[in-house]
């Protein structure tokens, strides 16, 4: 009887063993690095070289960022060029229903225009409006009841033909102007285009013409604060009879003080102030300062309501009385009082939270609602004559996006960040029941009624809320800064401003151990950054280009920041953390870069100065500070606890390398014993076992 045959295994499980020895040796080297970083998100791009596209991807929120594709082509459908003669005027109409200019919404637009538009579509509308600057005689295009608004005005609507009209109801064209010039003037600090001449003028003494006419005309002797007719807070409407709703009836309509028009205006003054420095003249400087200041302080204590925590809508300056509460109103100008540095930090997180808690009483599902409770305008008992102003309608109590994105910049400026992305969230959401299509207000109680498509001004303080306030990115004429608020969410984002043919481009991946930014930039000079850490996040080691830096912490409202600065170019950026140690020595930075100190050091510089970027100061909370540490005690408890750190981080390495060894040795010695058994099996059956034939049957 012949032994059962056996079959013989091939050699392939000496492979195996190969392949599961060198995956053991890979898994412990990565144990063994217990700070490595998780791979790179892939879906973001890798090329931050320059380019001239400005656009933006966050693969984890897909609905912001198909806003990327949205900004841009709103303001195409506003884009405008007026041919008036030989003068060529290029800029935008407001919305898809606007046939002239506004200069209220192309200063609101500039903010992200510049990013899309090259110089003439920034500089010719301001020029235009200057040109046109009102002397002693003007009259506007529709008569303002016979009033003539007097030298230095500015008539805000600009028609195709080249004519120009007041609203005489506002006093927000002459300050808009100022901002959209700052605006312009803040890309470059190119002081030479304010001293360029206009009709014998030049630009700086004109925009001077503009707001001393609102000191002029506008000042109201006892409350020092700058009126209007009878509108809502920053509305062109006013409630008295028609016609000629947008126009002051010095025969029977009222004067208030709105919130709008002093916030506003103070930020309009302090950037007049930069812009008179810029070009030598202190002397103006000062006064519009010290003007601005006075503003601040006026307008805190005749419209700051404290048992409230909001600011009144407006004050009445011609004696009128209301049935309702008008107290009790809630408007959006509040968010710009934020904006424009009118408030202090109690003051602003009790608007935040007004502003909040009457958006959710009203039903409405994003920020923007322009005020609450309305006024009583419900058929047939009309408290603003024109139709258009109903009930949670337009300008009483219509959600517009235009002042939603001014409201989420303010968040984000002033360190609200989690709030700003929240609403922000909100905004793309609702956006995507209109993919495109920007609208200028949406009704907040009948969803029927809704204002012009592919609104400008919209496009503009949301693309500003995102590419400054979430990414942000901030192209100025003192530099590049980028200023991260994505929180959790990983992002790429690019901006060219064709203006100064300057670029800056970024991806930015959260990780649970280290954040990797690397970026791209041809702005001049250092790169600012200030990247938002998570309340519970602690940075232990910042590294550029994997060399270790100097850095700081800065405190601004509920947000806390991680400082430091960096050269131009492509580089990569690492945010280590853990346990914070004693620092390195600063990056050394490429030659013009010396006059950058350090985080502490604050060279002593003019209030305004031209031309000059302010040192960094870290803000500090003034409510409740602790007592002043010593900065020896301080020094050595943290290097005591760097050290005392590095000892364990030693020990847990130590551990992992001995435990690591003492496997690799265990599978080595089963590896050698199988190679054993494998040689005694070979020499108990040499000879090849030769194939059975079947047996036939």
């Amino acid at each position: 009887m012949k032994r059962p045959a056996k079959i013989r295994l091939k050699p392939t499980y000496g492979l195996a063993r190969l392949g599961a020895l060198a995956g053991l040796v890979i898994l412990l080297a990565v144990l063994s690095d217990p700070a490595c970083p998780a791979q790179a998100n892939r879906n973001l791009p890798v090329d931050l070289a320059y380019s001239t596209e400005t656009t933006w991807l966050l693969p984890g929120l897909p609905d912001l960022s198909a806003t990327s594709g949205y900004i841009p082509h709103n303001f195409s459908h506003g884009e405008a060029i007026f041919q008036i003669g030989g003068e060529t005027i290029h800029g935008f109409r407001p919305g898809k229903v606007y046939p002239e200019m506004y200069i209220r919404d192309i200063a609101w637009g500039m903010e992200t225009a510049q990013y899309y538009y090259p110089d003439e579509y920034l500089r010719e509308p301001i020029e235009a409006y200057l040109r046109r600057q009102y002397t002693a005689e003007t009259v506007s295009l529709d008569g303002d009841f016979g009033v003539v608004a007097g030298a230095g005005a500015i008539g805000g609507i600009l028609t195709p033909d080249g004519r120009r009209n007041k609203q005489t109801i506002t006093t927000d064209e002459e300050t808009s102007l100022i901002h959209a010039a700052y605006l312009y003037y803040n890309m470059t600090y190119n002081s030479d285009w304010l001293q360029t001449p206009i009709n014998g003028l030049t630009v700086i003494q004109r925009l001077n013409l503009a707001a001393d006419w609102l000191y002029r005309y506008r000042l109201d002797p006892q409350l020092q604060l700058l009126w209007r007719g009878h509108t809502t807070d920053w509305g062109d409407v006013k409630f008295e009879r028609g016609p000629g709703y947008t126009d002051y009836n010095p025969a029977q309509d009222h004067r208030t003080a709105s919130i709008y028009d002093q916030a506003l205006a103070y930020m309009a003054l302090l950037e007049l102030a930069e812009m008179n420095a810029a070009v030598g003249d202190i002397e103006h400087a000062d006064a519009w300062q010290e003007k601005a200041e006075a503003l601040k302080s006026q307008t805190n204590e005749r419209l700051w309501q404290p048992d409230k925590g909001f600011f009144l809508t407006h004050a009445h300056i011609t004696p009128l009385e209301h049935d309702f509460d008008e107290s009790a109103m809630v408007s959006i100008a509040n968010a710009l009082a934020v904006y424009t540095g009118l408030t202090d930090f109690d003051q602003t997180e009790a608007i935040f939270d007004q502003l909040e808690a009457v958006r959710l009483a009203a039903g409405v599902n994003k920020p923007g609602l322009s005020l609450y409770p309305f006024y009583p305008n419900q058929w047939p008992d009309r408290f603003f004559d024109y139709s258009g102003m109903g009930y949670g309608n337009y300008q009483n109590g219509g959600v517009w996006d235009w002042w939603g994105g001014v409201q989420i910049q303010a968040e984000f400026q002033h360190g609200f960040s989690e709030a700003g992305r929240n609403h922000l969230f909100q905004v793309a959401n609702d956006w995507q029941d209109h993919p495109g299509n920007i609208i200028e207000w949406q009704s907040s109680t009948d969803p029927r009624h809704e204002g012009s498509h592919y609104y400008s001004a919209a496009a503009g303080t949301m693309g500003s809320a995102i590419i400054e306030g979430f990414f942000g990115v901030s192209l100025t004429g003192s530099g590049l800064t980028l200023q991260p608020r994505l929180g959790l969410n990983d992002g790429y984002i690019r901006v060219y401003q064709a203006a100064t043919d300057r670029y800056a481009a970024y991806t930015y991946d959260w990780n649970q151990n280290v954040n990797q930014l690397n970026y791209g930039t041809n702005a001049a000079g250092v790169v600012t950054f200030k990247l938002l850490k998570l309340r519970s996040e602690q940075v232990s080691q910042v590294t550029i280009d994997g060399k270790a830096i100097n850095f700081s912490a800065e405190t601004v409202g509920l947000d806390t920041y991680t400082v430091f600065s960096a050269p131009s170019g492509e580089h990569a950026v690492k945010i280590v953390k853990g346990q914070p140690g004693v620092q390195p020595a600063a990056l050394t930075l490429p030659s013009g870069s010396e006059e950058i100190t350090e985080p502490n050091s604050v060279p002593s510089t003019p209030s305004i100065a031209p031309n000059v970027a302010a040192p960094l100061q870290d803000e500090v909370d003034q409510t409740s500070q602790p007592p002043a540490p010593d900065p020896q005690r301080e020094a050595q408890l943290a290097a005591l606890a760097y050290q005392q750190a590095k000892h364990r981080h030693d020990l847990q390495l130590a551990a992992i390398q001995v435990v690591s060894g003492i496997l690799v040795l265990v599978v080595c010695l089963t590896l050698l014993f199988l190679g054993v058994v494998r040689r005694l099996v070979r020499v108990n059956y040499p000879q090849s076992i030769p194939k059975q034939t079947l047996r036939k049957r």
